[in-house]
C-alpha cells in the first residue's frame, strides 16, 4: 500500500511532483504505478528531498514503512535506515512498467478487436431453427447430386461403363478372365522379374528411389519355362477347346462352354489333384496358379455354370 499523502493526490499533481523531483518517463504510468514509483524515489532520496517544501508532506505523513520520521519534540526530520525492499517487488513494478509501455496504437487495437469480432459474428447469417438448417443441408446435398448427375450424363463415362459391362457379361469373357488369372499366377513362377535399373528419387514429388524390374525373357530359352507353361496350356486351353469343339451341345458353330469346362475340370483333377502329370512341372503349376488344382476346378465350375445360365436364357 502506498503513502497516504500520495494516494490523496490526483494523477496530474503526481506527474508535476515527479517532474519536480527528477523522476522521468512517467507519462504512461497509471496512477497506482506512479504512486509506487514516486514513493520509492522519495524514500531513496530522502536525505536531499526531506527538506523540500513541495514533498515535505510525504515525510510528515505517519507511515510505519517510511524511512524518515519527524521528531515530535524538535520537529526535525530524521532519516531511518531500513532494509532494502525485496527484489521481487522491484521486478513486479518493472514488469508492470513494461506492460504499460505498449504504444497507444496497440492498446487501441486490443480495445477494438472484441468489437470487430462481435461485428463479424453479427454479419454471419445463421439459421433461425434446426429444421431450417436441416432443410438447407438437404437442398445443398440435392444440388451436389444434381451437378454430379449432370456431369456424368454429359461425359462418355456412362457409355464406356455400359460397353465394358456388356463385354464382360458373356461366357467367353468369363472364361478368358479365369484363364488370365491362372496365367498371371503361373508367370510369377516361370518368368520371374529381373532388376534392370533404378529410377532416381524426385524430391519435388516426394518419391523415393524405385527399382525397375522387367521379366527375365532369357527364361524363354529354358525348359524351366516351357515345361510348366506347356503343361498348363495343354490342360487348361488345348484339351478343353478340343473337347468343346467336338462335343457341342449347342448345335452351333464354335465351341460349347459347358463341354470346354467339363474337359478342363477332368484334366485338372487327373493331372494336378491326383498327380498324374510330370512331377516337377505339376508342382510349379500348382504353386503358381491361385488355388492350385482346386483353383482350376473352381474356375471350370464357374465357366460351366455361366454356360448353363446362358443356354437357359436362350431357351
Amino acid at each position: 500500500m502506498t503513502n497516504a499523502w500520495l494516494q490523496q493526490q490526483r494523477k496530474g499533481a503526481l506527474t508535476e511532483i515527479a517532474d519536480h523531483v527528477g523522476l522521468k518517463n512517467v507519462e504512461r504510468y497509471r496512477k497506482i504505478d506512479l504512486e509506487v514509483a514516486l514513493e520509492e524515489h522519495l524514500r531513496a532520496n530522502s536525505s536531499k528531498l526531506s527538506s523540500d517544501s513541495k514533498v515535505a508532506p510525504f515525510f510528515y505523513t505517519v507511515d510505519p514503512l517510511s524511512p524518515v520520521k519527524q521528531d515530535p519534540a524538535t520537529g526535525t526530520v530524521q532519516t531511518v535506515e531500513k532494509e532494502k525492499k525485496p527484489r521481487a517487488r522491484r521486478q513486479t513494478i518493472k514488469a508492470r512498467e513494461e506492460l504499460d509501455g505498449g504504444s497507444e496504437a496497440d492498446s487501441t487495437a486490443l480495445t477494438k478487436t472484441p468489437n470487430r469480432a462481435l461485428s463479424f459474428a453479427r454479419s454471419v447469417p445463421l439459421p433461425t431453427s434446426p429444421s431450417v438448417l436441416a432443410n438447407q443441408i438437404d437442398a445443398h446435398a440435392s444440388s451436389v447430386r444434381a451437378s454430379i448427375s449432370t456431369y456424368l450424363s454429359s461425359s462418355r463415362l456412362p457409355s464406356l461403363l455400359d460397353r465394358v459391362r456388356q463385354n464382360l457379361s458373356t461366357v467367353p469373357s468369363i472364361q478368358l478372365l479365369t484363364l488370365f488369372i491362372e496365367a498371371w499366377g503361373l508367370r510369377q513362377q516361370v518368368l520371374p522379374l529381373r532388376y534392370l535399373t533404378t529410377i532416381p528419387a524426385v524430391p519435388a514429388l516426394g518419391t523415393p528411389d524405385l527399382p525397375l524390374k522387367v521379366p527375365d525373357f532369357f527364361a524363354l530359352l529354358t525348359t524351366a519355362f516351357w515345361g510348366p507353361f506347356g503343361l498348363w496350356v495343354l490342360t487348361s486351353v488345348f484339351l478343353p477347346l478340343l473337347g468343346g469343339w467336338f462335343v457341342n451341345l449347342k448345335g452351333e458353330g464354335g465351341y460349347d462352354a459347358v463341354s470346354f469346362n467339363a474337359v478342363k475340370a477332368i484334366a485338372a483333377w487327373v493331372v494336378y489333384v491326383r498327380g498324374g502329370g510330370p512331377s516337377a512341372s505339376t508342382r510349379v503349376v500348382e504353386k503358381g496358379v491361385p488355388g492350385g488344382g482346386v483353383g482350376m476346378l473352381v474356375g471350370a465350375g464357374v465357366g460351366a455354370l455361366a454356360g448353363v445360365y446362358e443356354a437357359v436364357l436362350r431357351k
